[in-house]
Formats: C-alpha cells, structure tokens, sequence
C-alpha cells in the first residue's frame, strides 16, 4: 500500500509544474521535467526517450461467481434497439434473455424463417410473442437494428398489423431505415393511412434503390388525384421491368372513371388495396384469392368498405391462419340477422350451402336461440360442415363460447365427444369437464353408448387437459386402444402411435411394453416430417436454454404443414423441448390441438 502511495505522489509531481499557472492545461502534457530550448533556437530539443517501464496490462474482469458458483456475476451490456419489444414477462413476453447463447447470424436467418401462417395456434402465439418481446439481444449481429427490422417484416407477414404498431412505438427513431421504412409503409398503406405512406415514400425515394417505393409512389399520386402522374409512374414501372398488371388495371381504371363492376384482387398486396381505394374501386367479394394476411385483415375490419360477404369471407381466412383474433370474427357473424325460433331454417340453409354466411347463420342462430337443445342442434351442424380438419379446429374456436352455455344433457347424443374435442382444440380444455363427467357417469350406469364415447374421447382429453380433466389411469389407456382397435383396425396403429408420443412427450408414465403392441402394421409412416436439423436442433437449443432458437427451430421445421399432416414423433418432440424451457400451458396446448387433429 506505501508503495502504490509513493508511486502516486511521484506520478502526481511529474505531472503539475509550479512555475507554471495552474489555467495552462491545454495541450499535451510532458511527463517529465522541461526541456531546455536550444541556444537561437524557440523549439524544443526532444532528448532521446528513456526506456520504457513495462508495467503489466491489467486483464478485463472476468466473470465472477459466489462461492458454490450458484451465481453467475457479469458486467451490463449496453442495450441496443434490437432489445425493444412491446412485451415483457408480466405483460405476457417471454423471459428477457431469450437470444441468450444465439449467435446473431443465426437470430436472423431463423427469423426470416419463420412462418407467415403456421397451423397451430400455439405456435402462432410463441411466435408473434418471440418477436414481440424485450430482451437484451445477440451481441454480434451485423448491424445495430437489424433484428428488429426482422422481427417487424416477420409481424407484417403475419398480418399483426396491431402489433407492429406497438413495436413501432417502442422503437421510436428508426424508421428512417429502408428496411423499417418498408414494413411501415406497407402496414400505413393495409390501414389505409395516405398520409403516413407518402410520407414514407417522400423519405425513402430518393435514399432507397428499391422499386417498392415507385409503387407506393403511384399510389399517392391516385391519394393526390393526380391520374396523369399516377399512369406515368405506372409506366416507368413496366420500363424498368416490374410490370405489375394488377397495379396497372387500377390505375387504368382510375383513369378511365370507375364504372364498370367490382374489383377483383387476385394476388392482391397492401400496395392493390390502398390503390383501389384511392381509385374508388368496388371490391369483389370472392376474396379467396388473397394470400397477403394483411390484405385479409384490412378487409375483414371493412378497410375500402368491402360488401358484407368479403369481409366475411376474408375474416375466416384471416383467422384460420392466426391473423386476425377470433373475437373478431364472432362479431362480424353477430352481424347477421336471424329470427328466434327453431333451426330447421338454419340447417338447411348450412346444408345446401356450406359457406362462411351458413357458418355465421349457425352461430347466430345458435346465440340468440333460448333452448339448449336448439343451439345444440346448431352446433353439431356447424362441426358436420367442417371442410377439413383445420376448418374444424376454426369451427372448435369460434363455438366454443357456445359450447360452454350448453345443457349437457340437452344436446345430440352424439355431440359429447365433439364438444370436448372442440374445448381441448379451443385451449380450453379444463371447460369439458362437464361433458367428461357426463359421459362418465353414464357409462358407469350402463349407458353403453356414452361409455364408449368416453373411452374415444379419454386420450384426447388427458392429453389436452391433463389430470384435472382426465386422470390418468393404464386401465384407460388400455381400454381407449381395444375401443380404436375395434372402430379402425387399419388406422389403429398410426393413432395408437400419435397418442402414445405425444402422452409420453407430456410426461405421462407410458410403459416401455406398450410401443410393442403398434407393431403390427407396415413400418411406413404417412406423415412429413422435418429434416434433422431442425428436429435435432430443436432439443439441443431447448437443453441449452436458448429460447429464442428452439421456438423459432420450431416454428419453422413445421412450417404451414397441416398438423394432421406432421409426423407426431416430431410434435412431441417440440412439447417436450418447450416443457423444458417452462413453457408447460404452451406445450400441452399445441398436444392439445395435434391430437385433435390426428383424430384422437
């Protein structure tokens, strides 16, 4: 301690001169005493340097952990933009270091991975809650802000027009970047927002070579009612070889006076519908044809004031893929107008015509009718006019506030097994314990019929719901196969095979001896599945605690395959990798929905 004393004082008399005014301080400092000047001479004579004391290099400091090495103790990082989100762990985010061990490179090549419109809602939900939530990010991305341009286009694909906004908002000052600039020109021109485009566009036309913004440019001169200006863009589009016939025929139209009939938007993007806006365009109701989610969403919430039968048409599509919540929907089917009374009308109607009307038809019907037996009607029909098996699980969603207002003594015989099948797709498993019970109860009195219901259901429910819905017992197990053995000796097999992963992958106790027992079919599976990389990569970034990673792995190994569609073994898999990241709600619910998928 003397010794860093002296060495201090020594330091400190070198460096202050007390012939010197202490204002001079300017400048390079000497570490030595002056110089004399050389004679006739006003410049000073550097002597030659002594040599250099080496003195060694302090290290940065490491790391440190208190003694049993339970805490890890580290400096903080500068947070970066990349670290904004909209949500946090109490606001429904995940937890905020989940980039963490994620080298950015890989961050970004698995965020443009990421589905638009993945099959279950689930995984729909991690996904638009991965890009949404704050947290601290991966320190070697190529540039400051690029995981959040990412993040934002990955939004804008999904259709979360809402939530982008929000992004938006937590970000401020970055929206003058090309890539960010993009994503919110093109969400201003979805909500119809002229003002916020063009403004966009005046910024970026001139900075970005990008023909996008030639685009939005021919729309605002349409906003402006400029059509001369509007057509010569349109021009120059085709020039410079991104001829856009769509694009032309609206402003073709624009220019030509609007009066011939509706406006189809085959292929349409948020650039053709604020385009056909501007042009006065009526809009076609057959809006099957649009891919671009938020296209859907804006027709859906009446944006270029689209007949009723489009808004319809494009909320069922809008939320089958997840864009649009399903609340929406149900208040665009409480729209139609029914008289109260029996539902022979209903059914009918639903049976000749099984479009998105009949379907509103249904619930509506179904909603204001006061029998419990009426609405039960309603309902069942609604599941029998189910396309496939995701048109089901939307049909599950969307009745499920119904459901639950049921008698369920009042209903169809058979509609017990449906409706607890619709409540564990509906993740709401825990509300089919009513119908459970029923079915139960029943059995045990002798009520074959609704016995067997219940061992068909059982798997589906335990798997859904868990122990509070469905305890689980072997002697349930063992009686749900001698039931599917029996209804489907061809399928027994594949099914026996789904429910036992996706038991095992929920921690259920599966015996080793029962997989022996699915071996008598062909080895083949009618399932896809993806490749190792993501199949491997998903466990080994859940067993390491990246979340980031193995939700997105995830998320994009699975694509927009059906989930009927995918190999189980592979869905199990991701239950069991999310369960390891305490993600439990989360993995039992996308069980939930593969097994109501499956058939279970």
């Amino acid at each position: 301690m003397r010794l860093l004393v002296g060495l201090g004082l020594l330091v400190a008399s070198a460096l202050v001169d007390p012939n010197m005014p202490q204002a001079q301080t300017r400048g390079p400092i000497l570490l030595g005493p002056p110089t004399p000047l050389s004679p006739g001479n006003d410049t000073l004579v550097t002597p030659p340097a002594p040599p250099p004391v080496l003195q060694p290099i302090p290290e940065r400091a490491a790391p440190r952990t208190t003694a049993d090495g339970s805490i890890r103790i580290e400096g903080l990082k500068r947070l970066t933009v990349d670290a904004a989100g909209s949500l946090t762990p109490d606001s429904g985010g995940l937890r905020t270091d989940l980039w963490a061990g994620t080298p950015g490179p890989i961050a970004l090549r698995l965020v443009a991975l990421l589905p638009a419109a993945p099959d279950s809602r689930a995984l729909r939900d991690l996904q638009r809650r991965l890009l949404l939530s704050s947290g601290p990010a991966p320190a070697d991305l190529p540039t400051e802000g690029a995981l959040l341009a990412a993040r934002a286009e990955r939004l804008l694909a999904m259709g979360a027009l809402d939530e982008l906004a929000a992004l938006a908002l937590v970000a401020p000052g970055r929206d003058d970047e090309p890539e960010i600039a993009r994503v919110l020109a093109e969400r201003a021109l979805a909500v119809a927002d002229q003002a916020t485009a063009c403004r966009y566009h005046e910024a970026m036309s001139t900075r970005a070579d990008d023909r996008y913004w030639l685009k939005v440019g021919v729309v605002c001169e349409l906003w402006r009612g400029d059509t001369a200006k509007a057509e010569f863009g349109a021009r120059v589009l085709s020039e410079v070889g991104e001829h856009d016939a769509l694009l032309q025929e609206l402003v073709q139209g624009a220019v030509a006076g609007r009066t011939g009939g509706p406006q189809r938007l085959a292929g349409a993007t948020a650039v053709h519908l604020a385009a056909a806006i501007a042009a006065k365009a009526r809009i076609d109701p057959d809006v099957m044809s649009i891919d671009s989610l938020p296209v859907l969403v804006a027709l859906a919430r009446g944006i270029g004031d689209p007949p009723f039968a489009a808004r319809l048409a494009a909320a069922e599509k809008a939320e089958r893929a997840g864009a649009l919540a399903t609340d929406a929907l149900i208040a665009l089917y409480a729209e139609v107008a029914v008289r109260a009374g029996p539902v022979d009308g209903a059914l009918r109607a639903a049976e000749a015509d099984p479009s998105a009307y009949s379907r509103a038809l249904l619930w509506r019907t179904a909603d204001i009718n006061p029998d419990s037996a009426q609405r039960a009607r309603a309902v069942r029909k609604a599941f029998e006019i189910a396309e496939n098996a995701s048109s089901w699980r939307q049909t599950a969603r969307v009745f499920a506030p119904l459901i639950r207002r049921l008698d369920v003594a009042a209903g169809p015989d058979d509609l017990p097994p449906d409706a607890v099948r619709a409540l564990v797709a509906a993740g709401l498993a825990p509300e089919a314990r009513p119908w459970m019970d029923w079915l139960q109860t029943h059995g045990d009195a002798g009520n074959t019929s609704a016995g067997a219901m219940y061992r068909q259901v059982w798997v589906a429910a335990w798997i859904g719901g868990g122990d509070r819905l469905a305890p689980y017992r072997e002697a349930s197990v063992a009686a749900w196969w001698d039931e599917l053995r029996e209804i489907d000796p061809e399928g027994a097999s594949n099914l026996g095979a789904a429910a036992l992963a996706l038991m095992d992958a929920l921690g259920a106790p599966v015996g080793v001896d029962a997989w022996r027992g699915l071996a008598g079919g062909p080895p083949t599976s009618p399932y896809e599945t993806p490749s190792a990389a993501f199949r491997n990569g998903v466990s080994a970034a859940a067993a390491a605690g990246r979340m980031a990673e193995a939700i997105m792995l995830a998320c994009a190994g699975f694509g927009e395959v059906r989930l009927e569609e995918l190999d189980p073994t592979a869905i199990a898999g991701v239950v069991m990798a999310l369960r390891g990241l305490g993600l439990e709600d989360d993995a039992r619910h996308l069980a939930g929905e593969a097994a109501v998928a499956y058939g279970l």
